[in-house]
């Protein structure tokens, strides 16, 4: 992923998380911190790029235009890597060294379940992109900018159930949180749809192999595969599918439609159905045009979800800021959860009720490495 590497874009300063007990001098006068932990090293690279190209938009358009209440905003970043000690030892050092209003969290959810007792020590504000449905019960002070998986696991079900008339489906899962939690969800959902999963297959984060897999989803008889993984464990997915002659159809994660993904499966990506949070340049919403070629210009790419989801999460955590009376964290988390109705650029948002702000997901089929048809939009119920 190295020619991911070298695109991405420093931020103007370091970010971090505050104790609670710091919050007045974050609120003193000069800049306001925010902090990013996400992926700089490793495998996840190119998510945290996309995170970071996305906030940093925002926040370039947030400080031309007056910064909060007269004050620029300032960030800070630490690398939670692909593991776990990586992402803590990240958050401890925000905590530790930095004096930071809020921060905008990883997108692995099992580093966001290690890191939840950081979290709700010290009391900070934190918008994540993980999906997992048990973040946001771990800590009030979880946001979700992206649709969690009881809303993008179950849709990617009925999908292949309602939509593609699949009665035996396989499942095909990373071994992680993300790809745990998912396919619970899947199976309940199949099967309170009255369709049979004819096996479920695990894989390792680090497998380059997934033939077994899918061999012995095809022998016993499944129609159809859904995937609940990352990107290069999918694209090998794909890749294989069509290399041993298996060719079921595939549902996948929102990983799957990722530009990283993608170039990696090559032309394997044909006719895959994926259900994602949202889409850019397929999308007719007028709005979601204009920001795209705004991003383009900018990055001289096109962003994925992650950059969309970022640009919202700081637009939104703008908002709170401005209104805050004193910059405190709970001041912060308190105007968060007064969000509802926000039309962002990625979705609709509503932390009223829950730490889950964002109601809808979108299913895709790939048509091509750079190419993706819109097929259906699926709402929370």
């Amino acid at each position: 992923m190295n020619k991911w590497v070298k695109g991405v874009l420093p931020f103007t300063a370091a970010i971090g998380l505050m104790l609670s007990g710091c919050a007045n001098s974050a609120s003193s006068g000069g800049s306001i911190r925010i902090g990013l932990v996400t992926a700089l090293t490793g495998e996840y690279t190119i998510v945290g790029q996309y995170l970071q190209e996305g906030a940093a938009l925002a926040i370039d358009e947030i400080n031309a235009n007056g910064g909060i209440n007269g004050r620029r905003i300032e960030t800070v970043k630490e690398d939670s890597a692909n593991t776990n000690p990586t992402a803590v030892n990240a958050f401890n050092k925000m905590v530790n060294n930095d004096k930071v209003v809020a921060i905008l969290g990883p997108d692995l959810s099992t580093q966001l379940l290690a890191v939840a007792p950081i979290v709700n020590k010290t009391k900070i504000p934190v918008l994540v992109q993980g999906t997992n449905p048990k973040l946001t019960t771990e800590s009030s002070w979880y946001f979700r900018l992206r649709p969690d998986d009881s809303i993008a696991a179950s849709a990617a079900a009925n999908f292949a159930v309602q939509k593609l008339n699949m009665k035996k489906i396989g499942i095909t899962h990373d071994t992680d949180e993300f790809g745990s939690g998912g396919t619970k969800i899947i199976q309940d959902t199949l099967t309170s749809l009255g369709a049979t999963v004819v096996g479920v297959e695990a894989y390792n984060s680090q497998d380059k192999d997934l033939s077994a897999q899918l061999t012995n989803l095809k022998n016993k008889g499944a129609e159809a595969i859904i995937d609940w993984g990352h990107p290069q464990q999918s694209a090998t997915l794909m890749k294989q599918n069509r290399q041993l002659g298996v060719n079921l159809p595939i549902v996948g994660s929102p990983g799957m439609a990722m530009p990283a993904t993608t170039s990696l499966a090559g032309d394997a990506v044909k006719g895959v159905y994926v259900v994602v949070d949202t889409v850019g340049k397929e999308n007719p919403d007028p709005k979601v045009q204009e920001w795209v070629k705004k991003y383009q210009a900018k990055y001289n790419r096109q962003p994925d979800f992650h950059a969309l989801a970022a640009y919202d999460g700081v637009y939104m955590l703008s908002e709170a800021l401005k209104k805050s009376k004193d910059l405190s964290a709970q001041s912060i988390a308190d105007e968060m959860r007064k969000i509802a109705g926000y039309k962002g650029i990625a979705n609709e948002f509503d932390f009223s009720k829950s730490g889950d702000g964002a109601k809808q997901v979108m299913v895709v089929q790939l048509e091509d490495a750079d190419r993706l048809k819109l097929i259906d939009t699926v709402k929370a119920k």
